[in-house]
């Protein structure tokens, strides 16, 4: 008897194929059965006429390490289709971790959210991962600047041969207890003070084991094409498979520069290297606040940046060096919003523009920025009004390049609904749908499922995930195709998606009837297992 029978829905398979009516059946975590008129009896039957079902959505690009603990049932992904996430992406990972990283980590947690770590291994993090019980599958990468971090701090220099072995043994280690591979996050501290030698070398352990390595790369903006080069040359030295996370033109002056991004890209794959990359289907991106200030203001991380900044020549440096890149005509200021800030004296410049809480506080566009930065010990985030929509469909119609949502797991209540985080949060799969496939007719929906199911799915090697097929695991989504839309924007972005009916992960039922349910049947997902 069958635990589950689908009957009579549009099945988009994930392979990009078109659609075909048919019945699905599921017993216990597996699909055993794709066909027309199943005639075997099953305990609960849906009737799906008229529905699309596919593989659950798969976020390669996620940021959910630490969230998943405080939010397990991972309302914002379950609500639009994600079954499945990676994270440990752009070098911050919760694992491995050891020394001053694992020190800070334990402190901001704790301060923040009330959340205890207490795991240094791999292993160990998947563990409470697992006693905790998530509501969707999770798999990781291991971080370079967590890395980093851990084993020389924040400082800016090459590492010693015992730090960079300390690296390359958790590198190793990590793989060895089911890490898919190694992230870098090269506009951030500490790996932004690493050199293209250090990553190689990473690369190497990382290659053995049969990982992947994936970058947010040294720039996107002025130097996005030098910096294409160099997850080029790294792809060259170490023989690896490369993912370019979020790939961007960011500024209007780099926005020509697509071209050569493709050119290089192209001809590096002619080559024969495995390079493939990813994007959110928003033309704002989010991170730090202090990813406007150089890079030699990070050093001595948080509190090393907040003394930086408390010095007054260092102010008259800092706000030199931004102009000379951002100058006044280009009202840079006035394209980063203030996403969140943790304190409440603060809170009032959530959803303003730096130029425009600058005004509300009365200051100087460069003093309240870096006294914001100083109150918030740094722990500011942004969102960046700076791409271009051209572009951006650009990317998403290359066939190489697929869908992610460079975000972690939130909800609207409780402690992770706070600020005005980025939309792509709560809408990022269900927008690709209602507005590149039904409204704008850009993709056409096999397409678009196929860069959100089975092709993240075979890049990243989650067995058995990413398909509509028999011995796959039943990870489905159930959705109206003419109802599914997201409702987040950027000034109101708290609201989940509508039109998702179902969402199975591993043959339960995560959401019915467009709620989800107290069922938390993920699972972590260990290279190979």
């Amino acid at each position: 008897m069958l635990d589950m029978l689908i009957k009579e829905a549009t099945i988009y398979d994930g392979t990009g194929k078109i659609s075909f009516v048919a019945d699905v059946g599921i017993r216990g975590d597996k699909i055993v059965s794709v066909q027309k008129d199943i005639q075997e009896k099953a305990k609960n039957i849906i009737q799906a006429k008229g529905f699309i079902l596919s593989p659950g959505f798969i976020d390669i690009h996620s940021h959910s390490d630490y969230f998943l603990l405080i939010n397990p049932t991972a309302d914002s992904k379950i609500t639009q289709g994600v079954t499945t996430e990676v994270g440990g992406n752009c070098g911050y990972s919760a694992a491995p971790i050891w020394g001053e990283a694992q020190k800070r980590r334990e402190e901001e947690y704790q301060k923040y959210y009330n959340l205890k770590l207490g795991w240094s291994s791999l292993s160990e993090y998947f563990k409470r991962l697992e006693d905790t019980t998530i509501a969707l599958n999770y798999a990781h990468l291991i971080g370079h600047n967590t890395l980093r971090q851990s084993a020389m701090g924040s400082s800016n220099r090459a590492p010693t041969t015992q730090e960079l072995s300390q690296m390359k043994k958790g590198v190793e280690e990590g793989m060895k207890e089911g890490a898919v591979g190694i992230s870098t996050g090269l506009i951030y501290p500490p790996a932004c003070y690493s050199k293209t030698e250090e990553v190689v070398a990473l690369a190497n352990v990382c290659k053995k084991s049969g990982g992947i390595f994936t970058f947010h790369m040294r720039s996107e903006s002025d130097r996005v094409v030098e910096a294409i080069q160099e997850v080029l040359t790294i792809a060259r030295g170490a023989k690896i498979p490369v993912q370019i996370s979020h790939v961007k033109t960011s500024g209007q002056r780099n926005w020509h520069k697509i071209k050569e991004i493709f050119g290089l890209i192209e001809k590096a794959q002619q080559e024969g290297l495995d390079v493939e990359c990813d994007r959110y289907p928003y033309a704002a991106s989010q991170t730090g606040l202090m990813q406007v200030l150089p890079d030699w203001t990070f050093e001595g991380g948080a509190k090393g940046l907040v003394q930086t900044l408390k010095d007054s020549k260092n102010r008259k440096k800092i706000k030199e060096e931004v102009m000379t890149l951002h100058p006044p005509s280009e009202e840079y200021l006035d394209k980063v919003l203030i996403m969140e800030v943790m304190s409440e004296k603060n809170k009032q410049f959530e959803g303003l523009t730096v130029q425009k809480a600058a005004k509300k506080a009365k200051k100087e566009e460069f003093e309240f920025l870096f006294d914001l930065l100083i109150e918030e010990e740094a722990a500011v985030s942004a969102i960046y009004f700076t791409m271009s929509e051209e572009n951006l469909k650009n990317f998403l119609k290359k066939d190489y390049i697929f869908v992610a949502s460079d975000s972690g797991a939130r909800a609207t209540h409780g402690p992770l609904a706070k600020g005005k985080p980025h939309p792509r949060i709560f809408g990022t799969f269900p927008r690709v749908i209602r507005k590149y496939v039904r409204e704008e007719k850009f993709l056409d929906l096999a397409t678009a499922i196929y860069k959100m199911t089975y092709q993240p799915a075979r890049r990243f090697g989650l067995e058995k995930r990413g398909k509509i097929k028999v011995g796959y695991f039943a990870d489905v989504v159930l959705f109206d195709f003419n109802k599914i839309a997201d409702k987040a924007d950027f000034l109101d972005p708290f609201h989940y998606c509508e039109g998702i009916e179902y969402v199975f992960v591993n043959g339960e039922i995560a959401l019915e009837k467009g709620k989800q349910t107290k069922t938390r049947a993920g699972r972590v997902l260990r290279r190979h297992s």
